[in-house]
């Protein structure tokens, strides 16, 4: 590369941070970002560290990544954040890495890094408390220690992958393909042999066997796996009738991927017909390929956090074709890449402001926040009601006097407040008909809803006899 290479990748970068910031501080949490930050917040005030009071069905790397920060940061949902944030501006430099290995060509990673750094989905899921977006930087470090011949921080670099999320099991053969054909530069000076499988996968495995000895010192056998099966129903094939409704969701999200990036990238490769000059392995669009076909065929849930890993590797692969198309059709590749640029900012920008329906959002909370906010102070004895948002609850009221208590059915809250009356009681209920048949019930036993504050998709009521 040329010595100008640092310098405008430190700018790509910095305008991939600009844009990623306000969700830091802007955004809501939603019930899983809940969840994972009120393990992390067990861990941080060593309550439990080794989160044997909950049931946790997701490896643990993150949750303990964001427990460093809140005795530096405080109780503040953006703690939480952090671990992801700094992951995803690294993410862009990384990927440039990576293209750059892949096919020698500057104006490749450039354009590769900025696809990332104005990616509508890797924006917004840049600022969340998801275990998606570590998980994504983990993966792609350890396919540039691949590609680089360097096995053991590959193996690594996966290992801490998996121990953040099962999903990075799916790109150890990327790994293994990238980095032992001979692709890039120094991969084709020599081919793996058999000690670096052996290497890589030596170091694969020491974070996983750390994992499982973690899951085995708190509950006394192996459940984390048996858990993330219990939580999704099994994983089985989509019957015939699932496949078309499960292709156009997952159509309508791939979009959301590079954002206007995809018209660009399709617009140069009808334009150069192809053209690929770059010696770039037939892996990463094969690999490409069988994952969204796993994601379609498998029945597993139709999740935008599961396209986010997709975002460096389609921004290598549209960045071989519309980073090297540029330089060999016009000449004046800066301005090129500056247009794409702004091209690309028309779907960066909403992104900035959460706006697209994905990652995180300053409403995804829907309005728990804010409810929360009426009840932090009430006295001890104060009992919430709930059936749809503990999740929420259990983050927000972690250290005050209010105990949230959760209702499978209305009959079961009645059976309650019978018993222990409704001083001091509250529920909360959504501002649609799912609260009908709560609100039935309690009227029918003779209990009254008072309403106490709404905010966004759900009201809290103070719960009161009738003749009071």
């Amino acid at each position: 590369m040329t010595k100008t290479h640092p310098i405008l990748l430190f700018f790509i970068t910095w305008l991939g941070a600009a844009v990623r910031w306000r969700g830091l501080f802007a955004n809501t949490f939603h019930t899983d970002e809940a969840l994972f930050a009120s393990w992390a917040r067990l861990i941080a005030v060593w309550r439990d560290p080794l989160l044997k009071t909950v049931v946790v069905d997701k490896p643990p790397l993150l949750f303990y990544a964001q427990a460093l920060f809140y005795p530096l940061q405080g109780p503040v949902e953006w703690a939480a954040r952090l671990p992801n944030f700094l992951a995803a501006i690294l993410l862009i430099p990384l990927t440039a890495v990576l293209a750059h290995q892949l096919t020698a060509d500057r104006w490749t990673s450039y354009t590769a890094a900025l696809l990332v750094a104005l990616s509508p989905l890797a924006i917004q899921f840049s600022a969340t408390a998801f275990t998606d977006p570590l998980m994504t930087t983990l993966v792609v470090a350890g396919l540039v220690a691949a590609v680089g011949q360097r096995p053991c921080w590959a193996g690594l670099w996966l290992g801490l992958a998996v121990a953040t999320k099962y999903q990075a099991v799916l790109f150890v053969p990327l790994a293994w393909g990238l980095g032992g054909t001979g692709a890039g530069e120094q991969g084709r000076k020599g081919h793996q042999t058999v000690p670096h499988y052996l290497l890589f996968t030596i170091y694969f495995l020491l974070p996983i066997l750390l994992t499982l000895a973690w899951d085995y010192g708190r509950t006394g056998h192996i459940s984390l796996w048996q858990a993330q099966m219990n939580s999704y129903g099994g994983v089985r094939l989509a019957w015939s009738w699932e496949l078309r409704p499960r292709l156009w969701a997952w159509a309508q999200m791939v979009w959301f991927v590079l954002g206007g990036g995809w018209l660009v990238v399709s617009g140069y490769w009808l334009w150069v017909r192809c053209y690929s000059p770059t010696r770039l392995a037939p892996f990463l669009p094969l690999f490409l390929l069988v994952y969204m076909l796993i994601h379609w065929l498998l029945a597993v849930p139709v999740w935008d956090r599961y396209l986010l890993p997709l975002v460096p590797l389609t921004a290598v692969w549209g960045g071989a074709l519309v980073g090297r198309g540029a330089v060999t059709v016009r000449p004046s590749a800066r301005w090129g890449l500056m247009a794409l640029g702004l091209f690309l900012l028309v779907a960066a920008l909403p992104a900035r402001l959460g706006r697209w329906p994905i990652g995180g959002q300053p409403t995804a909370d829907a309005g728990a926040q804010n409810i929360a906010a009426y009840l932090v102070d009430a006295p001890y004895g104060t009992v919430l009601y709930d059936h749809w948002y503990s999740w929420q609850w259990r983050y927000l009221f972690f250290d005050t006097a209010v105990y949230v208590s959760w209702f499978p059915h209305p009959a079961n809250l009645v059976d309650e407040l019978t018993v222990f009356g409704t001083t001091g009681r509250y529920i909360v209920l959504p501002a649609d008909g799912r609260a009908t048949p709560v609100i039935r019930t309690l009227h029918q036993a003779h209990f009254a809803l008072h309403p106490v504050t709404a905010s966004g998709e759900m009201i809290l009521y103070q719960l009161v006899m009738n003749n009071e």
